[in-house]
């Protein structure tokens, strides 16, 4: 309180100070003068309070009468605000045993290239080792010259260690470990095998046949001709990058050739013959079977015959499209399918190797394995497959070979 005090004093104006020194003037000489011992104890006072002071600034208690002195010394003027000092950050020197971590990581990371037990030098880290192992093998295996497939093993024991394991192993680089590798000395054993594979075809002939009671110029195909394949497996092994020995020769037939075997008609058109039984010819006889007309009205609009130097195998009925189609003939269906060129097409197995196609139709009301009659409806008349108008294309088979039905229809 006595250092605010003073600051008070301090702070009134003067005209007041005087008022003061005026009135003192008029009081008793013993209340307006100090003598020298009250100047020792005015001293002494201020020495303790100078302490306490100091006492209660180290407890921490708050200066307030210090600032509010400062504040009122410097009303307009803001305190400087100190800027922030970045802290520094205090790195401690690494421990002896910090040190030795770190030699022995280095240490590891050094990798010792090892074969059969020997360690022919060291490289920076493992990836170097297995890199240096990978461009000898594919170094060796560029060799061997020739197309096909090529095996490769490595016959020695190959491992990578730490460095310290191998001592004596002198440092290398990478390309000078590849050298050692791949040089005349190397301690590697690298075995390649080569099979290469080639396949041979051998033509197949043709063989004919005669049939005159064919038409001359018609040829029906009996069996289509097959040509042979051989394989030829030649073997070659190689010991880093060079032929060992010579080459081993394996030959296998995989197929024989077959001939096509073709019939080929001799027999010459007889203009007095009926129309559409002037070509081909009457197959084995029928016995019990009789084959009658597969549509309503029965009306033939191309008989079996040459056409264009091609050979019609059936007859062709005229017809509107959605007519319906008949079995010529009783049996089994064993095919009821959209097949080629002959579009939508019933099959219809007679027995005794005799079997009826209708081709070309719009739609089938049969399945495979339906059991029908002779005059049951099998479908309707269309132009599927390849077909221009709606029609009705209808052949007999007998055996596989296809004959002119008109020989046998009733």
């Amino acid at each position: 309180m006595f250092w605010y005090n003073v600051a008070m004093k301090e702070q009134e104006p003067k005209q007041e100070q005087e008022s003061f020194d005026f009135d003192e003037a008029e009081r008793p000489a013993s209340k307006r003068r100090m003598g020298p011992l009250g100047f020792v104890v005015l001293g002494l006072a201020l020495l303790l309070i100078g302490a306490g002071a100091a006492a209660v600034s180290t407890r921490g208690l708050p200066a307030w009468p210090t600032r509010m002195t400062q504040a009122m010394a410097e009303p307009d003027t803001p305190a400087p605000v100190a800027s922030p000092t970045p802290a520094v950050a205090q790195t401690a020197a690494p421990s002896e045993t910090a040190a030795q971590d770190v030699q022995a990581g280095a240490e590891f990371e050094r990798t010792a290239f090892v074969v059969d037990g020997v360690a022919i030098g060291v490289l920076a880290s493992v990836e170097a080792a297995e890199a240096a192992e990978q461009e000898a093998i594919a170094w060796f295996e560029l060799q061997v010259l020739g197309s096909g497939t090529l095996e490769t093993t490595v016959e020695n024991e190959i491992s990578f260690a730490p460095a310290r394991d191998y001592p004596e192993a002198a440092d290398m680089t990478l390309d000078a470990i590849f050298a050692l590798l791949t040089g005349p000395d190397t301690p590697l054993s690298v075995r390649s095998t080569l099979t290469e594979e080639t396949i041979s075809y051998t033509p197949h002939e043709s063989v004919t046949e005669k049939d005159d009671t064919l038409l001359a110029g018609t040829r029906i195909i009996l069996r289509y001709g097959t040509d042979g394949e051989t394989h030829t497996v030649t073997t070659r092994t190689f010991l880093n990058g060079v032929a060992e020995g010579d080459a081993q020769t394996v030959t296998i037939t995989a197929r024989e050739p077959v001939d096509a075997l073709i019939r080929v008609g001799t027999q010459e058109v007889d203009p007095e013959a009926e129309p559409g039984k002037r070509e081909g010819e009457r197959g084995k006889d029928a016995g019990e079977l009789t084959f009658v007309s597969p549509t309503e009205e029965g009306d033939i609009a191309s008989n079996y015959g040459q056409r264009a130097g091609v050979l019609h195998l059936g007859l062709d009925y005229s017809g509107a499209l959605g007519d319906t189609v008949y079995a010529s003939c009783g049996g089994i269906v064993v095919s009821a399918i959209e097949r080629g060129g002959y579009g939508l097409m019933v099959e219809i197995d007679h027995g005794d190797g005799f079997v009826t196609r209708y081709a070309h139709l719009d739609s089938i009301s049969v399945a495979i394995g339906d059991v029908v009659a002779q005059g049951d409806a099998i479908g309707t008349l269309g132009s599927s497959g390849n077909c221009s108008t709606p029609h009705l294309h209808f052949e007999l088979r007998i055996d596989g070979i296809a004959y002119n039905p008109r020989y046998y229809l009733d």
